[in-house]
């Protein structure tokens, strides 16, 4: 791989690693969005072979601004029907350094071999959203999360816990993915009925129960844009849900320079804190 940039490099791992988890186009739009949005707090729920975790790692290498964190249980690895070891043994064709004794060791020599050490870390946690707070000894438990990307569980009573986990801790203008979601009928019917009540205002009982925090100062200051990412392709990973989160307000976000309105009051805008709340 000498002599070729990161992302072409990326590109070559991305073929070989293959379609193991269905993100394989997907990632690159993740890419695509994080060099756009520029998010500073970006969380991956479910790292599998890491490809998504690479590809928006390098998107942040390149804005020069945020890091993923990206969380794993690495059973994956254990498994004995685990492709790990065909997949790194085509890799040590591009780079014989790349070791695979542990899932560590695998994660730690791909993000080396990207150079993304400084905008990635892997966090080896199972993941278990039936607890209350499962989530605040996490190392981005602190941050307004940005973007977070969902490949872990899809199912309406995951969603909603999930929902109930991170809703709180987004920032006031976000984004959510949850990787197949739009594609299984009942969390799609899931989705439609949720964003349609908390933009109405309401928020179902079964979200709160979900949550430890009260919503209603969260539905009364943002709005949910849903946006069903399908793909037409014969596989059953074929789509992901994204919950855009913004503040009610009368202009797009995240916040850019808008033809039509005064320059000085948009870079003053610019400048507030992303995680604001709306005035009571």
């Amino acid at each position: 791989m000498n002599g070729l940039d990161e992302r072409t490099k990326l590109l070559l791992f991305t073929d070989i690693v293959g379609a193991h988890f269905g993100t394989e186009d997907f990632c690159l739009f993740l890419h695509a969005l994080i060099r756009m949005h520029r998010p500073r707090t970006i969380v991956e729920l479910g790292t599998g072979l890491g490809i998504t975790a690479l590809w928006m790692a390098l998107a942040a290498k390149r804005n020069q601004l945020g890091h993923v964190w990206t969380v794993d249980d690495f059973e994956f690895f254990g498994r004995r029907e685990s492709p790990v070891e065909e997949i790194v043994a085509k890799l040590r064709h591009v780079d014989a350094s790349l070791e695979t004794s542990t899932a560590e060791e695998y994660y730690s020599g791909i993000s080396r071999l990207f150079g993304l050490d400084p905008h990635l870390t892997f966090v080896k946690s199972k993941i278990a959203l039936n607890e209350v707070g499962h989530f605040s000894g996490y190392p981005f438990s602190e941050k307004s999360i940005d973007l977070l990307f969902s490949d872990f569980k899809h199912g309406g009573i995951e969603i909603l816990a999930i929902l109930g986990h991170f809703l709180p801790r987004m920032a006031s203008s976000s984004s959510i993915f949850i990787h197949s979601a739009s594609t299984v009928w009942t969390s799609y019917l899931l989705l439609e009925q949720l964003t349609s009540q908390l933009n109405a205002g309401r928020i179902p009982k079964v979200l709160q129960d979900s949550c430890s925090v009260d919503l209603r100062d969260f539905v009364r200051c943002h709005r949910l844009v849903l946006v069903h990412l399908t793909e037409c392709k014969e596989h059953s990973q074929n789509s992901a849900a994204w919950l855009k989160i913004e503040p009610v307000d009368l202009l797009p976000y995240p916040r850019t320079a808008m033809r039509g309105m005064n320059r000085q009051e948009i870079s003053g805008k610019q400048k507030e804190d992303r995680t604001q709340s709306c005035v009571s």
